[in-house]
C-alpha cells in the first residue's frame, strides 16, 4: 500500500506531504491505494560505506501523477 495526499481545493496528489499546494490550498486529505513496483535495479557493486546491494523501484500508485522512488 502506498500513502499519498491529496489537495482538497484542486486534488492534486503528492507523494510527500506539503505544507501548501501549487494552488495555494492548505487542506489536505490522506489516500492510501494499492501501489505496484514497475521498474527495478539492483546495485550489486556499491560505494564504500554502503551494502553490498542496494535495490531502487519505481513506483506507480493509482490516482497519482508521478512515480516514486524507493
Amino acid at each position: 500500500m502506498t500513502r499519498y495526499y491529496r489537495c482538497k481545493t484542486c486534488k492534486r496528489s503528492y507523494f510527500e506531504p506539503r505544507g501548501m499546494c501549487k494552488c495555494g490550498g492548505e487542506d489536505w486529505e490522506e489516500v492510501e491505494v494499492e501501489d505496484r513496483e514497475e521498474v527495478c535495479t539492483e546495485l550489486r557493486v556499491t560505494p564504500s560505506g554502503f551494502p553490498d546491494t542496494i535495490k531502487f523501484c519505481l513506483t506507480w500508485a493509482e490516482g497519482t501523477r508521478g512515480w516514486r522512488l524507493s
